[in-house]
């Protein structure tokens, strides 16, 4: 028996070195864990950062990801990061905006893991923030709408009425006037990112009041594209360009967040330890920000108009330049004065042709 033994451990000890290459070979170059607020494919938000994680997948190799859909924004959301962090990961990506305290909060207790939050404003060391420059780019998306409209009308479904949001209603706002000046844009607010109900209960009400093209700030364009397509009015989608696969008939553009680009550079700097926390945000012009495919009804001028638009905006144009009155008739923004990214969350008040009042 003891013979036995010795000979199992000396087969042991010098099996060691064979499995030691083996095992090290299979070691993952990169640990990432990412949370979801939804479901990676709700054609919106969600989707934009699932694209985003796969071209990142794709081009760091040896990469590995772990993932978690539906994660709530209360102390859940600590608790699955925390557990993607027991398994490995060294790189944390959350997605909404009610994740970032407990994404910062927990970056602070694990100074060697990077973090990564889409949209927040925390900065440390290691953890970052990034999102697209979204509010110039909506001017594009407001020229495709004045310039298909027949009405004159669109409705805007908004989720949170944040300075951000705001600034995407103004934007789009002031694209649509640039083509007709006449140009009417109602706002309805749904009080959260994902609301169908509400958002249904919008979209139907816009409609009604004379919309004709039918856009939104929301985590999932879904509900509104389909209520548009079923109405047959047009839409304009935003967060994810997929979603014009809801939309055969109606279907205009939309823009589109291109996270893969960010999410890969980002994971070859902490791979490379190089990694620090800063704020990005990045439009059209580094193409962070992208203009979605055109719908089939969309003719040639209109997709020349619009394309010009993108490469207007792309150069460093900006709408938000005065002199610009509320929709109140007061001077907000004065001749000769510009609002750069870095204001954008400042807006609590809509331009001139939107219908709504800031809650």
């Amino acid at each position: 028996m003891n013979a036995m033994r010795t000979l199992s451990c000396i087969l042991a000890f010098f099996a060691l070195p064979l499995a030691g290459p083996a095992l090290a070979q299979d070691k993952p170059a990169l640990t990432v864990g990412v949370i979801y607020i939804g479901n990676a494919n709700d054609y919106g938000y969600n989707r934009a950062m699932k694209d985003g994680v796969e071209e990142m997948r794709k081009n760091v190799p040896g990469l590995k990801v772990l993932e978690a859909e539906n994660v709530p924004e209360t102390a859940e959301s600590e608790r699955v990061m925390s557990a993607m962090i027991a398994q490995g990961a060294k790189l944390i990506m959350a997605t909404s905006f009610g994740h970032q305290e407990f994404a910062e909060r927990l970056a602070r207790s694990r100074p060697e893991v990077s973090f990564v939050h889409a949209g927040g404003w925390m900065l440390r060391p290691n953890f970052g923030t990034f999102f697209g420059a979204t509010q110039t780019a909506w001017y594009v998306s407001g020229v495709a709408a004045g310039l298909m409209s027949k009405a004159g009308k669109a409705g805007f479904v908004a989720g949170v009425p944040i300075g951000y949001v705001i600034g995407n209603v103004n934007a789009f706002e002031l694209g649509a006037r640039s083509v007709n000046p006449k140009f009417q844009t109602r706002v309805v607010v749904t009080g959260g990112w994902s609301d169908k109900v509400k958002e249904a209960a919008a979209a139907n009400a816009l409609i009604d009041q004379g919309a004709d093209v039918l856009t939104m700030h929301v985590d999932s364009p879904a509900t509104v594209i389909q209520i548009a397509e079923n109405r047959g009015v047009y839409s304009i989608g935003f967060q994810s360009i997929e979603a014009r696969q809801l939309a055969p008939k109606g279907w205009i553009t939309g823009l589109g967040f291109n996270w893969g680009p960010y999410m890969t550079e980002t994971a070859k700097q902490v791979i490379a330890g190089t990694f620090k926390g800063s704020m990005v945000r990045q439009g059209l012009a580094e193409k962070m920000m992208v203009v979605a495919p055109f719908g089939d009804s969309v003719p040639q001028p209109v997709r020349d108009a619009v394309n010009a638009a993108a490469d207007k905006v792309a150069g460093g144009f900006t709408p938000f330049t005065g002199p610009l009155k509320d929709n109140s008739g007061a001077i907000q923004i004065y001749a000769g004065k510009t609002m750069d990214n870095s204001q954008m969350g400042q807006f609590n008040w809509y331009v001139e042709g939107v219908i709504g009042r800031v809650r």
